[in-house]
């Protein structure tokens, strides 16, 4: 039972349990748990059955020698005000997410997502240059709306995972478990659409960019990385060509009503242009700073007019309802964790993205009366 004391911590970091919370659900002593995940006292077949039980997960799964490989640490700041336990936590979920899917045997799409270890960070040409790489690779044609971003990730063969909130002032998280790409993003009635979209960008651009780096040590190391992310991600959601031309056909101007139309059609935050146009030359620092002033006094850091629709990941629950051939997923997942002794509610929130129901975004009307692409609507 060699991984069995990585998974016993696992599964009770998942579960936000210390080891005196998981030593009082099963009678233990604390030191007992501490010795088993060390690997320092070797449980009885009583010991680890009782494990199983307050997990709500087999023996079989627990002692189950997958040999996956290393995981990468997720790019969190060192200063972020999310909690280790709360981190801990969503690390863990990934990688038992991850062990899911190879106990079912679920064929994952192709990992199209490139590695830019040797690229120049500093080099705003370079980050644009991968943004359209990966644009590209995601099969979105040159100035095309990426209209559904969590699908766009899946095409890249990234496993998408829910997050029933946001942690701390993160909005996601990405690493590589087993070799797998996993992007894991808010998903919550408090969670904007626009947000959720640039999020699960920004933490394609940290696979593709960062996955081989330990996470950042301090602040300017963070500054540095997340800024690179920021900028990948808003050229492949906002193609600098494409989005110049959408500002001259609403006459040039750049007005906190021309940013909300603009919104409208490309799905991101009327925040996230003002740093975009600010990035293409077409705002100075003095004018960006007027905008920002202008959007935090009408109170739109928390929640901007234009509703976006929320996405869903699809590939994980299609697998699992085509593999075992029910239609129903709270059923493929009760019969998938079934198969294989682990939990079903676990498998249930890796799978499901219940949606809240948005207001329809504004649709922005060309010249000539037609009507622009309305973006993030279900495919």
């Amino acid at each position: 039972m060699t991984e069995f004391p990585t998974r016993l911590r696992r599964l009770r970091l998942m579960r936000r349990w210390d080891q005196a919370d998981l030593a009082t659900r099963i009678g233990f002593s604390a030191a007992l748990i501490s010795q088993i995940e060390r690997g320092r006292a070797a449980p009885t077949d009583e010991q680890v059955q009782r494990i199983a039980d307050a997990f709500g997960y087999s023996v079989d799964f627990l002692t189950n020698e997958l040999g996956l490989s290393e995981t990468t640490r997720p790019m969190l700041r060192a200063y972020s005000d999310a909690s280790k336990r709360e981190s801990d936590a969503r690390v863990a979920a990934c990688i038992t997410a991850v062990e899911y899917i190879r106990l079912l045997g679920l064929k994952a799409l192709p990992d199209l997502t490139p590695s830019y270890a040797s690229t120049d960070g500093d080099n705003d040409q370079d980050l644009q240059d991968i943004a359209d790489e990966l644009r590209d690779l995601a099969s979105i044609e040159t100035g095309e709306v990426v209209s559904n971003m969590i699908r766009a990730a899946e095409r890249l063969g990234c496993i998408v995972l829910p997050f029933p909130s946001e942690l701390g002032r993160h909005w996601g998280l990405s690493l590589r478990s087993d070799g797998l790409p996993v992007i894991c993003v808010a998903n919550s009635e408090s969670v904007p659409g626009d947000r959720q979209r640039f999020t699960v960008a920004h933490e394609l651009a940290h696979l593709a960019l960062h996955s081989h780096l330990p996470p950042p040590r301090d602040r300017t190391e963070s500054n540095t990385l997340e800024r690179q992310a920021n900028r990948v991600a808003a050229a492949f959601l906002t193609p600098a060509d494409a989005l110049v031309e959408h500002l001259e056909e609403e006459g040039g101007r750049i007005t906190l009503n021309t940013l909300l139309q603009i919104k409208s059609v490309w799905g991101v935050s009327v925040k996230s242009l003002v740093g975009r146009f600010k990035e293409l030359g077409r705002l100075d620092s003095d004018q960006a700073r007027s905008l920002y002033k202008q959007i935090s006094s009408r109170g739109w850091n928390k929640a901007e007019p234009v509703s976006v629709r929320l996405e869903e990941a699809r590939w994980l629950s299609r697998s699992l309802t085509q593999k075992t051939g029910e239609v129903h997923l709270s059923a493929a997942t009760a019969m998938s964790a079934r198969a294989i002794g682990g939990n079903a509610a676990d498998l249930h929130g890796y799978a499901a993205w219940e949606m809240p129901q948005m207001a329809e975004v504004i649709p922005l009307r060309r010249e000539g009366g037609s009507e622009g692409e309305r973006v993030a609507q279900p495919e």
